[in-house]
């Protein structure tokens, strides 16, 4: 747009000078306007070019701001992250360790409860054959029993009803 507004002003310009004006107190007034006119337009666009420079310049400065910050963000994030990866991979293995030891205690504790039942198994057999075993030598008298022989059989007192 100021390409072609200054385009058309040379243009203009150069007609005024080509032309041949009957009237030349007219076109010099006019003239002096339109020199008037353009400088301020020009002026007005320096400004603005100025203030669109120190936007750009505010824009730049703050991007890179920016940029040097969110850099010491990624590499306070990239160390984070390392501690944590460090941190994950000795959890892990410490995780490990403590699996084993949990299989080894489960392991235990299952033969453990074997081992007892075997033991109780044991016992149980064991009460009943030395049960069965004392009813013998009792009823046959052998052993520390033999005084049983020897005593006189008990005779069977009958209740009155």
């Amino acid at each position: 747009m100021r390409l072609l507004y200054a385009d058309k002003w040379l243009k203009a310009k150069r007609d005024v000078y080509e032309q041949h004006v009957p009237h030349m107190h007219i076109s010099i007034i006019q003239l002096n306007n339109e020199k008037r006119i353009h400088k301020e337009i020009a002026r007005i666009y320096e400004i603005a070019i100025k203030e669109k420079e120190d936007a750009v310049e505010y824009w730049h400065k703050r991007f890179a701001n920016d940029i040097t910050y969110m850099k010491k963000n990624i590499a306070v994030k990239r160390e984070d992250l390392q501690n944590t990866i460090t941190k994950c991979g000795e959890l892990q293995q410490l995780f490990n360790l403590h699996a084993g030891e949990m299989n080894a205690w489960l392991t235990f504790k299952r033969e453990r409860a074997a081992r007892r039942a075997r033991e109780e198994r044991a016992r149980i057999s064991a009460t009943l054959i030395q049960a069965w075993w004392r009813g013998v030598m009792v009823r046959r008298a052998l052993g520390a029993f033999r005084y049983l022989r020897h005593r006189k059989p008990q005779t069977k007192v009958k209740k009155k009803n």
